[in-house]
């Protein structure tokens, strides 16, 4: 299924033509017969193919040496330097696999010398003993034996070598691949290896390498020189070039056909992808590892969903996944953006094209090698909404209900299903989080891109990052804009559970509120900009009495955080006010009948209560609970968490008491019991979602309320 990123291995598998070049490489190898070493060079970039260039050598010497007599085959040694570095013993490493290579052809002509001489050299440069095995009988009983105790100079070695290699009708062809990956002390290790310490007798030598990284290196050790250092060595370079387009573009095909031959024909749109790799796909491939990079993911994802997506959008998004991958997170983190998911809830009007302009600006800047231009078209094509932002005056037609049938990747249906796979990101970027705060200038906007946020499932990332260093950036004549959207849009966000050690959102939003409040001196500038906030809100009304719940903790004493008049955030008559100021907000949820559909009406009714008129409240209980759909709501809001643990735990706590004697605060609970058993006891009551039916059965279970029906019983 997936193609490993490796060399071809025969000339069966070139599909390049560098067959024949590779053919003449290796005669060239075999007819040296110059008595000094032949170096050749085969330099190229990351992904060329000089790997495949010396498989395809290799190749060639195997088939030639076939034809050759036993006395005349070459000794060949590939050898990568990658394998061993890090381990401080290249040089020793090398000459190992050389003497290994020779120990494997007993015929050949004075081969135990030969390997013996070589151990010798070995250990002047090493400083290791020569291994027992090749050791001279005379050497005695010795622990270790060295080659200075041969009683030779390591000229005198070398020149025997050289000597008796001269004399052999075999040559020794060596490939030293991967050089450019090894550490900078071992690059020049090699080439100390192929001019001075291994500068033998009918040797040939190929080192592959990138040449420029290999010139910075030298440089970078030795200060300069690296290019003549190169050219010094290397006796015959050839330049590896990179790969045609039109060659890496057949290959590409090739690959790509082999997954769309899977697909029925209808479902792939020709006219479609040729415009959008025309457009921008084609420049994205350099080399073939690339095409194998791309072909490999695509594969991965394509076959586990190509049923529920549109081809060609899948081949293309998966593009910029793998070659600009902060472009691919961004656009699947801002879902609003690239469909028209929220155009019904906010009209995209010029001021509305201009923030997303610049939204979208952001995150096609995120490109490391694609151009700006080029990559806003393709996305206008994969993003037909974004021609209104854009304003592009090329129009073609677009529409909704087309693409939703198509699984075109702009329908938000089908948006997220093309990301099913990708890996979560943790953060929200630090430019995409600037661009935000820009439209904190503004309420509305800044409220609008809270809801963005929201839609998109990256409310809970941005509240985090914006509770750092990003709290001071926001100027501070912008901060009553800040708190008002905030405060608007809280009971929207997803909520979050407290624990011992975090926060949920509620909390997260006080914190925020809190530092911000802190850049002004006095309680009454404080006050106002809360006052605005809660003057200004239609959208929330538990996050209000949230954060006034938390900011009167600074005025009860027997709390750990009682503060001092001065020090806190609000005077008591600011408080006071405030304070009035939810009770109207909550009077007028409760007059247009939004209150009782509140999910966390119960502790808003707790706020009223205890600020408020209690009669009121209580009145407003009593009517409520009155009516079936009244008393669900206000059990289920009561008994939030006792429910929240049954459908999580399948186990009732000891502690759930408390909940009742809670809302015996606000009603009693005889005026409950006889309505709730009658729910529960009515055949409507299978009806009823789960967390409804919970708290019914909690209730009557937690009141001993005796029944027609048996409730089902949980341990404690």
């Amino acid at each position: 299924m997936f193609d490993a990123d490796r060399p071809i291995l025969s000339s069966a598998q070139d599909k390049l033509g560098r067959t024949v070049f590779a053919k003449y490489l290796a005669r060239c190898m075999l007819d040296h017969k110059y008595p000094e070493s032949l170096v050749i060079g085969l330099f190229g970039g990351w992904g060329v193919g000089k790997t495949s260039i010396i498989n395809l050598t290799l190749e060639e010497l195997r088939a030639a040496s076939s034809n050759m007599l036993d006395e005349e085959k070459p000794i060949i040694l590939n050898f990568s330097p990658w394998s061993y570095s890090g381990q401080n013993q290249l040089i020793y490493s090398f000459f190992r696999r050389l003497s290994s290579e020779i120990w494997q052809f007993p015929e050949f002509e004075h081969s135990k010398k030969i390997i013996y001489l070589l151990e010798l050299y070995i250990s002047y440069f090493t400083h290791k003993p020569i291994p027992v095995s090749f050791r001279p009988k005379f050497s005695g009983f010795k622990k270790d034996y060295y080659g200075w105790e041969s009683g030779r100079d390591l000229t005198q070695v070398k020149a025997e070598l050289n000597a008796l290699l001269t004399q052999q009708k075999r040559k020794f062809i060596i490939f030293i691949d991967n050089i450019s990956r090894i550490q900078e002390q071992e690059v020049r290790e090699i080439f100390q290896i192929v001019k001075s310490i291994g500068d033998f007798s009918n040797t040939v030598y190929l080192l592959s390498c990138d040449k420029e990284q290999v010139i910075r290196t030298i440089n970078h050790l030795q200060g300069s020189g690296g290019t003549e250092y190169i050219d010094k060595i290397i006796q015959l370079p050839f330049d590896v070039t990179p790969i045609a387009k039109q060659e890496l573009e057949n290959i590409l095909f090739d690959r790509l056909n082999k997954i769309i031959q899977t697909l029925s024909t209808e479902t792939w749109n020709k006219a479609y992808w040729t415009e959008l790799y025309y457009s921008l796909l084609k420049d994205l491939f350099t080399n073939c590892r690339d095409i194998t990079r791309y072909v490999n993911t695509l594969s991965f994802g394509f076959l586990r969903i190509k049923e529920v997506v549109n081809p060609v959008d899948f081949f293309a998004i998966t593009a910029i996944g793998v070659f600009e991958p902060d472009v691919y997170y961004g656009i699947r983190d801002n879902k609003d953006l690239f469909t028209d998911l929220m155009d019904t809830v906010y009209r995209l009007d010029k001021d509305a094209a201009q923030k997303d302009r610049l939204r979208c600006d952001e995150i096609i800047n995120r490109a490391k090698t694609c151009s700006y231009e080029k990559l806003k078209i393709f996305l206008i094509q994969l993003f037909p909404r974004l021609l209104n932002v854009y304003e592009i005056t090329t129009h073609f037609y677009h529409s909704e209900e087309i693409a939703r049938k198509n699984l075109r990747i702009c329908s938000p249906d089908t948006f997220d299903i093309y990301f099913r796979l990708s890996i979560p990101q943790g953060h929200i970027p630090d430019a995409e989080m600037t661009t935000i705060l820009q439209q904190t200038s503004n309420r509305i906007l800044f409220s609008e891109a809270l809801a963005r946020l929201n839609q998109d499932d990256k409310i809970i990332k941005f509240l985090d990052q914006l509770d750092t260093d990003f709290l001071s950036s926001i100027p501070t004549n912008n901060i009553s804009n800040v708190v008002s959207a905030i405060l608007d849009d809280g009971d929207l966000f997803p909520q979050g559970q407290a624990t011992l050690l975090s926060f949920n959102t509620p909390m997260h939003i006080h914190r925020i509120c809190h530092h911000l409040l802190k850049r002004f001196k006095t309680s009454d500038e404080r006050a106002a900009i809360l006052k605005e906030a809660i003057s200004s809100s239609t959208k929330s009304l538990y996050i209000i009495i949230h954060e006034l719940s938390e900011q009167n903790r600074e005025h009860q004493e027997t709390e750990d955080t009682y503060l001092p008049v001065e020090h806190r955030n609000l005077s008591p008559e600011n408080l006071f006010e405030l304070k009035k100021l939810a009770i109207e907000k909550i009077k007028v949820w409760e007059a247009s009948g939004r209150l009782a559909e509140h999910p966390k009406l119960f502790s808003i009714l707790l706020a009223w209560q205890k600020w408020g008129d209690e009669y009121e409240c209580r009145n407003y209980v009593e009517s409520l609970t009155k009516t079936d759909k009244g008393i669900i709501a206000f059990l289920c809001s009561a008994l939030e968490t006792p429910i929240q643990q049954t459908i999580t735990f399948s186990q009732k706590d000891s502690d759930w008491g408390k909940y009742v004697s809670a809302i015996e605060t606000l009603i009693p609970i005889a005026n409950l019991k006889k309505h709730a058993r009658k729910l529960f006891e009515d055949g409507y009551f299978e009806k009823l979602r789960e967390p409804e039916q919970l708290a019914l059965l909690i209730f009557l279970d937690l009141t001993h309320t005796e029944t027609t029906k048996l409730i089902p019983k949980t341990s404690v």
